[in-house]
């Protein structure tokens, strides 16, 4: 999942795919905060991968990313619990 904070003639705004319509904010710092807030909780629900995405004067960047959890495809060996005292 891609969330975008997107300044366009001086308004910033947060388009979260999920949601499908933009979200307008008084300043970068609030809209940045916010998609950061929805990119992990999307990654904490689901184990999928997020960034968040600035674009400004014509430019972007990806500026956060959480990775997709990988998930083991068999048993785990070979661990040793610690003793119990």
């Amino acid at each position: 999942m891609v969330i975008t904070v997107k300044c366009s003639a001086a308004q910033w705004s947060l388009l979260d795919p999920a949601e499908g319509v933009a979200e307008a904010f008084n300043t970068g710092a609030a809209a940045f905060d916010a998609a950061v807030g929805r990119a992990s909780a999307h990654h904490r629900r689901t184990g999928q991968g997020a960034i968040v995405r600035v674009e400004a004067l014509g430019n972007s960047v990806d500026a956060v990313h959480f990775e997709a959890l990988a998930i083991a495809s068999g048993p785990v060996i070979g661990l040793n619990p610690a003793p119990v005292a």
